[in-house]
């Protein structure tokens, strides 16, 4: 009786701890590396992506701290930091702790759907930050020279985004590393035809469910079920895709999926 009692035990520790570890909500930093032809100097970037006026901390002083923590050469905001007006006091308190960096940002789909876009994309003009709207915007980090360029998500009008995918292609500087900002991971027929060194995303929230190892996401906005690009490093024969799992934290659960902060390190070939 006493063995059984030991076991039951046991069986049911280890049930918490799987638990605890399948729900966990801590913000998480996530690194990749990927070589570029063109880099000098190595580069880090930040992305912050799919906030959803979630704060980390009181002024988002949690998210702050990890970003100082990292030291990034620029923060890229990659859409749905804001998804109304309920949220944007979360972008608010993150948008006055950036000023210390060059920031780049693109709308997501959620900044669309609140029907006020061009306010939004002024608010963070205001804060200092470099709307892209298939543009380009190239800067000297150390020896590298790096071409921000970015496209408005697709909610808009799908052609709209493609020709502002053509036109901030045609202006990233030649000879400079070519990094896009685009919301939407699955467009990756579109990415792989360009000459973009690495582009981020967000957007899939990672799959929301995940089991490491086995399944990298179980549902995800425009792929569906089982996604083949829910979050992670992706290689699409040129371009390296970088998605993030995103930032928010709501009522639907993230299984062994915690909000995350990305860092994505441009090395030398």
């Amino acid at each position: 009786m006493r063995k059984k009692t030991v076991l039951i035990i046991a069986a049911l520790a280890i049930l918490a701890g799987i638990l605890w570890a399948a729900l966990r909500q801590e913000l998480t930093v996530r690194r990749y590396e990927v070589a570029c032809e063109n880099v000098r100097t190595p580069v880090r970037l930040a992305v912050i992506t799919d906030l959803h006026g979630t704060f980390y901390g009181d002024d988002q002083s949690e998210l702050l701290a990890q970003l100082a923590e990292a030291a990034p050469d620029a923060v890229l905001l990659v859409g749905d930091v804001i998804d109304g007006a309920s949220s944007e006091l979360a972008a608010l308190r993150l948008l006055e702790g950036l000023e210390q960096w060059p920031c780049y940002y693109v709308t997501g789909n959620h900044e669309i759907w609140t029907g006020d876009a061009d306010r939004i994309r002024a608010l963070f003009r205001e804060h200092g930050v470099t709307v892209l709207q298939g543009g380009a915007d190239t800067i000297a980090i150390g020896e590298t020279r790096v071409s921000f360029c970015g496209v408005d998500d697709p909610a808009e009008n799908s052609e709209d985004w493609r020709a502002q995918l053509i036109a901030c292609e045609a202006q990233a500087e030649a000879g400079a590393v070519r990094v896009l900002l685009s919301h939407r991971p699955e467009r990756v027929k579109d990415y792989a035809r360009t000459d973009f060194d690495v582009i981020v995303s967000g957007h899939a929230h990672g799959g929301q469910v995940r089991i490491p190892g086995l399944l990298n996401g179980l549902y995800t906005p425009n792929q569906g079920w089982l996604p083949e690009y829910a979050g992670g490093s992706y290689d699409l024969g040129g371009p390296t895709l970088i998605v993030g799992r995103g930032l928010v934290r709501n009522r639907l659960p993230r299984i062994f999926n915690p909000p995350e902060l990305v860092i994505v390190e441009l090395t030398a070939l």
